[in-house]
């Protein structure tokens, strides 16, 4: 799956989106906008620490997502963003491998002619991430590994028939 939104696919110029599935901690992007953004919101998830009452304390998540069906899921969710939104740009990275405490495990960044758009926006790309993109969390202990209670199966579309 390319990177970008593709405009005769999606009719939302290509530029406007980048969507990517990145290995290990992410760094954080600055993104200086040529564009005529009067707003940018940048959303910067980490791994926070935690302790569990059995397993001890959080050293890592290790994020599994399957590749095709993960870029898809983002794409279409930036490319319904743009449009219900007006964005000037819209970017959504996601970690896969292991994320240490402290570091950073999904970036997003919005960009709007108005800052209200670029803060709905931030907020509903994270929540629709974390609905509908086939990435799963394990959560690494210091003594041993659980899955994240937010990690979902993968069902088939229902039929109508």
């Amino acid at each position: 799956m390319p990177p970008h939104a593709d405009e005769s696919d999606h009719d939302v110029p290509s530029m406007k989106i980048h969507v990517s599935l990145e290995d290990g901690p992410l760094s954080a992007r600055k993104h200086a906008s040529e564009l005529a953004a009067g707003g940018e919101c940048v959303f910067l998830g980490r791994t926070r620490p935690e302790e569990h009452l059995v397993h001890g304390s959080l050293k890592a998540l290790d994020y599994e997502a399957h590749p095709s069906l993960a870029a898809a899921a983002l794409e279409r969710i930036a490319v319904e963003l743009v449009r219900t939104h007006d964005l000037e740009y819209l970017s959504i990275r996601h970690s896969t491998g292991a994320v240490p405490v402290g570091a950073i495990c999904v970036e997003i960044i919005a960009a709007a002619r108005h800052r209200d758009a670029a803060f709905v926006a931030c907020r509903e790309a994270i929540d629709r991430l974390k609905a509908e993109a086939p990435i799963w969390k394990q959560e690494c202990w210091s003594d041993g590994r659980t899955w994240s209670p937010s990690s979902r199966p993968i069902h088939a579309p229902e039929r109508t028939t």
